[in-house]
């Protein structure tokens, strides 16, 4: 007897619920019900407690569950192992704040992508609220944030972190030949939305007992480079980001003593799936790539 539908008690149980687990599997919530059924009748016994409103285990399918995982995590390890040749393919589900988009994880998906043919990505931008609460949800697979993500289940892996400086228009920027911290303070400043790391970094710096920084803050950084070309203020930005417009002296940094602190971000993953291994290979190919192609602006890339 070939026991049937594992897969899909394994990610109903580990997702929470037949609907997360229909979208994950890409199937009617109807089909993922007859599966179950067709694994009950194969065990000759309940997995799921009917009467309950979440996916709620039975004593039997607490014990089956230990095996499902076994058996998802071993059919990975088998992919992984022929990845290079496979012909089945596999997604793995992105998400990524705008400053990585912006900066290098494009050009890293199309190396990698060369050599795994059998693979794929399903790609998220995000703000890193939105990202960790996804990745805890399990509707992705890996995460490029500012992490750390505080989670026991889920691991971080340290990966770059970028140089802050403020920018803005030629003309606004030779206003002062030296900035100081009240020359910043009386600009309107365009940085990161108000609830991110650097935001609140930001205004806890600029402020002082008479007066709070004025802050136009954006959850799209394209929307902050627009506004400083503008000339509606200094945007307060990762280096990285703007270097082209930096280069073609469309903005230019403010000489300043004022120091921002980089912001720094982890690729995040839920430790017990069973891509797992997987995405360790993909974290390690990441800090190659970073070392060898973007060392110039990353502050500390690892090893």
């Amino acid at each position: 007897m070939k026991i049937r539908n594992l897969d899909t008690f394994y990610w109903i149980a580990s997702l929470g619920s037949f609907r997360a687990a229909s979208e994950k599997l890409n199937l009617t919530q109807p089909a993922i019900s007859a599966r179950i059924q067709v694994l009950e009748q194969d065990l000759g016994t309940e997995v799921f407690v009917r009467e309950a409103r979440n996916a709620e285990l039975t004593p039997q399918g607490r014990k089956l569950f230990g095996f499902a995982e076994r058996q998802m995590n071993l059919e990975q390890d088998i992919l992984s192992a022929f990845i290079e040749t496979t012909a089945v393919e596999q997604t793995i589900r992105v998400g990524a704040s705008e400053t990585i988009v912006s900066t290098w994880l494009p050009e890293f998906m199309g190396t990698y992508s060369q050599s795994k043919p059998g693979l794929s990505f399903d790609l998220r931008v995000d703000s890193t609220d939105n990202l960790r609460n996804a990745l805890v949800a399990r509707e992705i697979d890996l995460a490029f944030l500012m992490g750390p993500v505080a989670e026991v289940s889920v691991t971080n892996c340290e990966i770059c972190a970028f140089e802050m400086v403020f920018a803005g228009q030629p003309g606004l920027r030779n206003k002062h030949k030296s900035w100081t911290l009240k020359n910043i303070s009386a600009e309107t400043i365009l940085t990161f939305a108000t609830n991110t790391k650097p935001s609140r970094q930001l205004r806890q710096l600029l402020s002082n007992d008479t007066q709070q920084p004025k802050m136009t803050t954006s959850t799209s950084l394209g929307a902050i480079i627009r506004l400083a070309l503008s000339g509606m203020g200094l945007c307060a930005i990762p280096r990285a980001v703007i270097a082209d417009k930096l280069a073609a002296g469309e903005l230019m940094e403010i000489m300043t003593n004022v120091q921002m602190p980089p912001i720094s971000f982890t690729a995040s993953f839920v430790s017990a799936s069973p891509l797992a291994g997987l995405i360790l290979d993909i974290n390690e190919s990441v800090l190659g790539f970073l070392e060898e192609n973007h060392k110039n602006f990353l502050l500390n890339s690892k090893n």
